[in-house]
């Protein structure tokens, strides 16, 4: 069984407790991230939601495919790992085209396709009005990104796309504290 990560999967350790066999760098090539999940209690509020990572398709020429990391489990843990996954990630598996270095797979993945989304067309500086403005019971959304970012700059997957939200937010900041 494989299963890919694009966030906070790649970095948490939560591997280690499923026998984790294999654990590398991989691209989801049909796929890329983007804050476009509403957190209505961990980074925000419903009045004011924050918004969390999650993968959509990587169609358009600016599109960049997702870089995460793949972890192998034994075929045996498959349900353990789904039931962990399932609830952490509030959504169910999705099985989704990999590439490994050479080699090309299919992992399951979580991707977000409820009532939480945020627009595709909203715009970068909305994102970055509410990521500046939410803040829920494990912090606040401007946290949340610095932290994404940091963990994929640290295991060398920066994403293009965290990087220009991420700059947005700091550009907003420093503009509503002049």
């Amino acid at each position: 069984m494989w299963l890919f990560g694009y966030g906070s999967l790649m970095w948490d350790g939560w591997e280690r407790r499923y026998g984790c066999i294999r654990r590398e760098h991989a691209m989801a090539p049909e796929h890329r991230r983007i804050f476009n999940k509403k957190s209505l209690e961990r980074w925000g509020t419903r009045t004011q939601p924050g918004l969390t990572l999650n993968l959509a398709p990587a169609n358009g020429e600016h599109a960049q495919p997702c870089r995460g990391i793949a972890f192998s489990f034994p075929d045996t843990r498959q349900a353990e790992i789904e039931d962990y996954l399932s609830e952490r990630e509030t959504c169910v598996a999705r099985a989704i085209a990999v590439a490994l270095p050479g080699e090309r797979i299919t992992a399951h993945t979580y991707i977000y396709e409820g009532p939480r989304l945020v627009e595709d067309d909203l715009s970068l500086d909305t994102r970055a009005t509410m990521i500046l403005l939410a803040e829920g019971v494990a912090g606040s959304s401007y946290d949340y990104i610095r932290n994404v970012r940091d963990h994929l700059e640290g295991l060398g997957v920066g994403d293009p796309a965290v990087d220009e939200l991420w700059r947005a937010v700091i550009a907003k900041k420093k503009w509503d504290t002049q």
